[in-house]
């Protein structure tokens, strides 16, 4: 691929930034309005966790094979079609009028999120594979972040004034801007396009692995260990069997395990996969935490987790500038240690906590995050070729989202396991709006919940220390 022009290569940045910024705002919003929905539905929190669940395993399903259609047949216009499913999808969840309506329209809205996203972030590492990759995929995590930023506090606002459905609709005007700036600026970064093998075993193998994961842990959040839920975990081994089996011997496979044979690649996702898992338990529970315990309103809890978020924005692209200098094993073990240190910080939390005790943790994995994510993601690029780069995006996205749905599945069977201990279960537990009235319960399953999810976070820290160290040469080629 020739060099791009510098104006190309902003221009291109941006859109991308739109992209992620879209899907953070999305991302946020939502779980922000999780509680309400969940009294608005009538539904427990097991239950109502499928509306985020409905998108990850959407975007799990796809967006491999969408990086690697991408690669083969062209990614700018199966990039900008993405935002227009997106605005369909966002649309159809806001004039919804029941859950399972809900539900069906995040998967048409995952549809067009790993369109976007499964093509996105390899745009930008083409466009700026001779130099700067590790700082443009920076800015780029902090425009996922200032969505962070505005998706809980605008989310928050919303549901108070204005109703939960707005949530949806506030996505519509930047998907929109999006889909026209990208058929219009974005070049075309596949030269040599070739013909594309659908793997559907594959594509078969690798949805009923997660799902099945995921169904098992709700399952058993629910009820309790069992004969479904026991099916259940019983068919995620048997579908990662096959998974395996399979993609070793298939000819184009969804799945290219060959990539794995690479250190650095390997414990790259490994670590993400348990970032993202335990951030996102930890983001899962908070709203239930911040509205139940501490009576905060909706727009009160967007406002706080927005910490989170702006220490991103301000240190991520720093993040990004120093894996282009240093390597990613030193700047990832670091955000991992944080993350920790951050999940470890809100397991103290109680019904007392003083605003600055509950941001604190927030700051913390921010700075976490600012550490980790851009070194790694430009690790990881750097760990391929350029015509594996769709592929790799594919992956890092599937590690993101499965780590993304199995926390807020784990952080559900958590705190289900802990007040069943405490002798609340099933229907015994009431709404969240109820907690005040005996808050102890509560308050210890949240914190024994969180100590689990900071073990969990040790995994990422000893993936990144163990990662091996890249040759610098080849991030700049």
């Amino acid at each position: 691929m020739e060099t791009s022009s510098l104006k190309t290569q902003r221009l291109a940045l941006v859109n991308v930034c739109l992209g992620q910024f879209m899907g953070a705002l999305d991302a946020r919003s939502v779980i922000v309005a999780l509680p309400t929905m969940s009294v608005h539905f009538g539904t427990a929190m097991e239950t109502i966790q499928w509306i985020p669940l409905a998108y990850q395993l959407t975007m799990i399903g796809l967006v491999l094979s969408l990086g690697r259609l991408g690669d083969r047949i062209g990614r700018k216009n199966i990039y900008g079609l993405g935002y227009v499913i997106f605005v369909v999808g966002s649309a159809g969840c806001g004039l919804s009028t029941s859950l399972t309506q809900i539900i069906a329209f995040r998967v048409l809205e995952g549809i067009g999120g790993a369109m976007v996203l499964a093509n996105g972030r390899a745009i930008v590492s083409v466009i700026y594979a001779r130099e700067g990759r590790g700082k443009a995929l920076g800015v780029a995590s902090m425009a996922f972040h200032l969505g962070y930023i505005v998706g809980p506090s605008l989310g928050g606002l919303l549901v108070d004034l204005a109703g939960w459905r707005w949530i949806f609709f506030v996505n519509l005007p930047v998907a929109m801007v999006a889909a026209v700036m990208a058929w219009k600026v974005l070049p075309e970064t596949v030269t040599e396009r070739s013909d594309y093998n659908i793997d559907p075993i594959g594509m078969v193998t690798l949805l009923g692995t997660v799902v099945s994961l995921i169904l098992g842990l709700q399952q058993t959040a629910k009820a309790g260990l069992n004969l479904f839920g026991a099916t259940c975990f019983f068919s995620f081994f048997l579908f990662l069997g096959l998974l395996l089996y399979f993609e070793r011997r298939a000819t184009a496979p969804l799945l290219e395990l060959g990539l794995f044979r690479a250190r650095l690649f390997t414990f790259g996702i490994i670590s993400l996969f348990f970032v993202s898992l335990c951030q996102t338990a930890t983001f899962f529970l908070l709203p239930f935490y911040l509205q139940g315990i501490l009576s905060f309103s909706a727009t009160n809890v967007g406002l706080t987790l927005i910490f989170f978020s702006v220490v991103i924005v301000f240190l991520a692209p720093i993040g990004g500038w120093l894996s282009d200098r240093l390597g990613s094993r030193l700047l990832c073990t670091l955000g991992s240690v944080c993350t920790v240190v951050s999940i470890l910080l809100v397991s103290r939390l109680d019904g007392d906590s003083a605003i600055y005790a509950i941001t604190l943790p927030l700051v913390v994995m921010g700075l976490g995050w600012s550490f980790f994510q851009s070194p790694n993601l430009s690790a990881i690029f750097s760990a391929v070729g350029a015509d594996k780069l769709g592929a790799v995006s594919g992956i890092t996205l599937m590690a993101a989202n499965v780590g993304n749905g199995v926390g807020v599945s784990m952080a559900s069977l958590l705190y289900a396991v802990w007040l069943s201990s405490y002798g609340l279960s099933g229907r015994g537990v009431p709404p969240y709006t109820e907690w005040g009235r005996n808050p102890e319960i509560f308050i210890a399953a949240f914190q024994n919940s969180c100590l689990v999810i900071a073990g969990l976070a040790l995994i990422a820290v000893l993936a990144s220390a163990m990662r091996g160290q890249e040759s610098r040469h080849r991030s700049r080629e």
